[in-house]
């Protein structure tokens, strides 16, 4: 299987077309390479310290979350030429899935946060561009703290919790989404969980009586990209590691 043909099976798994996203997100195939996949390396970020991870562990291609093109059409010159140069060298290839990664219903970044902390009764929630690209549900009653401290435990990362209290119905929205927690209190959640968030939504949660819980843009969309290479794996019997480079945020 090359590139062209792994790419069009990602293109109608995660219904890449269909799916609106930021204009400059370019959702899908970023970079082609020759040659057969063999080893694909699984990244939240296209960083040049993911590419070089990339190289070092053999892969031919790269499946990210965050994509190469976020600032638009720009000269290719200084870091932008280091990563396209590095990965030209290498014969690396690159595809990547932003929202409608986010947003697969069985692949999906918040798919598998909720599943981590045992959420059922799914349905969408969170708002973005007019689609609902998150999940709300019910957890096993519990105290916001003992959530907190499972969500650090699942993630291996610091969750800050604002708020406190019994919390049953949950909204969440991986990466960056704290402002859908205005959507959760109008809902009437409990808890709304996302990865970070400004200072203002500190006093909207605590005013608001939603408890918010801020567990990292990276811990929290870490997910997605490990259930797709599970499913590559399996479907195509392709190697796959995760390429792990944290940033904290």
């Amino acid at each position: 299987m090359d590139i062209l043909q792994l790419s069009h099976y990602l293109d109608d798994l995660l219904d890449i077309k269909s799916i609106k996203d930021s204009p400059n997100a370019v959702n899908g195939l970023q970079v082609q390479n020759t040659g057969e996949i063999q080893k694909i390396g699984l990244a939240v970020d296209l960083c040049q310290a993911t590419i070089d991870l990339a190289i070092e562990k053999n892969c031919n291609m790269m499946f990210v979350h965050h994509g190469m093109f976020w600032a638009g059409v720009q000269p290719i010159r200084g870091s932008y030429y280091d990563k396209l140069a590095a990965m030209f060298r290498a014969n690396l290839g690159l595809y990547s899935a932003h929202i409608p990664l986010d947003m697969h219903p069985v692949l999906g970044n918040n798919r598998a946060l909720a599943d981590l902390i045992g959420l059922t009764q799914l349905e969408p929630f969170g708002e973005y561009g007019g689609e609902k690209i998150g999940l709300k549900g019910r957890i096993v009653p519990q105290s916001a703290e003992v959530l907190g401290q499972l969500l650090e435990t699942q993630l291996d990362a610091e969750v800050k919790v604002i708020g406190e209290g019994e919390v049953q119905t949950v909204g969440l929205v991986t990466g960056g989404a704290a402002d859908i927690l205005r959507q959760a209190k109008g809902e009437n959640l409990d808890c709304y969980i996302t990865g970070e968030g400004a200072n203002h939504h500190f006093h909207e949660a605590i005013e608001g009586d939603c408890v918010l819980m801020l567990a990292g843009h990276y811990a929290t969309e870490t997910g997605g990209v490990k259930a797709v290479g599970r499913h590559l794996e399996e479907k195509f019997n392709l190697q796959t590691e995760f390429l792990d480079y944290p940033t904290g945020m």
